[in-house]
């Protein structure tokens, strides 16, 4: 029994070892990538003149929409329902939509029910005219 406690130990001891060298060096290649993302930028400056300001946070890459089928281009707002009424809906169903993906992801949901609450306040409103 001790046997498996003291291997325990020992990968716990190696884990922590390697966590902490881990974090050495992805600090070091950090602090290498920002000295030559300043060294870039200065060089644009004084070579061509070109100020850019190193952003903030990094550009997310969005992920390409499937293409909507033709039949989905062509199909009109049903009948009796403005545009305006059609936008509020579609408007809606996005916001459900990521309601629900953000209940599945277990993070804050708050501010898109209240999103939904608006939009549904919107939509009585458009109809009752």
């Amino acid at each position: 029994m001790s046997n498996r406690i003291n291997e325990y130990r020992e990968a716990k001891d190696t884990y922590f070892r390697l966590r902490n060298q881990a974090k050495k060096e992805l600090i070091a290649r950090f602090n290498e990538v920002a000295q030559e993302l300043f060294q870039l930028q200065r060089e644009l400056l004084e070579d061509f003149g070109e100020k850019i300001a190193i952003p903030s946070k990094p550009k997310k890459k969005r992920a390409s929409k499937p293409a909507k089928t033709t039949a989905a281009k062509q199909s009109p707002p049903q009948a009796g329902t403005s545009q305006k009424v059609a936008a509020a809906q579609k408007r809606l169903q996005q916001q459900k939509k990521k309601l629900a993906e953000l209940q599945a992801a277990g993070k804050p949901t708050k501010t898109v029910e209240d999103r939904i609450y608006e939009l549904e306040d919107e939509l009585r409103l458009a109809q009752a005219k």
